[in-house]
């Protein structure tokens, strides 16, 4: 991260609504108020979608593990900075993105998802053994474009195109502007569609 991480909490408020409208602010409510067991139901009701986003940042279902673990013991440390009212769900998401990032400078280069690689290279069923062989060849370049992403395009790409947050969700959980976000997303497909095309390129004459 490039900043603290207490001063990441301390940024601006994700979007508001009435705590009786999420069942997850209510739950972080009773923490609040001293109801420690609540806090199990927290994660028992959050760590699918924490486990999932992680996997897709990280690309590894190990480090996805670790990740979410640190995330939720970073929100159970820094639980009085959520603020009553606050949606709590994008607040619990920006801290485990913060967890993957602190893990993903300690790992080096991260895995890729399938799901993110499917979207980009894909067959239309069996193949002859000669082009699987090439399409295992191209997955294995888009694969490394796709590691190579800084950590924020990454975030961007898996936030908005991923998980299904709006920009300005995206943009509220990464702590930066939604013209940002919007370029981080755009630059890492355009990235990822150059390496498409390269690799989709003929070569020594061949179609």
């Amino acid at each position: 991260m490039s900043q603290g991480f207490e001063a990441v909490l301390s940024e601006e408020a994700l979007p508001l609504r009435p705590a009786a409208e999420d069942p997850l602010g209510i739950l972080a409510d009773r923490v609040l108020a001293g109801d420690t067991e609540a806090f199990g139901e927290l994660v028992a009701r959050t760590e699918p979608r924490i486990l999932g986003l992680a996997w897709r940042i990280l690309g590894d279902r190990d480090l996805a593990r670790d990740a979410a673990q640190e995330a939720y013991l970073r929100a159970f440390r820094f639980l009085g900075s959520y603020r009553r009212g606050e949606s709590f769900e994008p607040w619990l998401v920006r801290i485990a993105v913060h967890a993957c990032y602190d893990l993903s400078k300690k790992r080096g280069p991260l895995p890729v998802v399938p799901e993110i690689l499917e979207s980009f290279v894909s067959e239309d069923g069996p193949l002859p053994a000669d082009e699987a062989v090439l399409l295992r060849q191209r997955r294995d370049l888009v694969r490394r474009a796709l590691s190579d992403l800084p950590e924020g395009e990454r975030a961007a790409l898996v936030l908005r195109d991923l998980e299904g947050y709006s920009t300005e969700e995206a943009a509220r959980i990464l702590g930066v502007r939604p013209v940002t976000v919007r370029s981080q997303a755009a630059t890492a497909r355009a990235k990822l569609a150059a390496a498409c095309a390269r690799l989709m390129a003929p070569k020594g004459g061949r179609p």
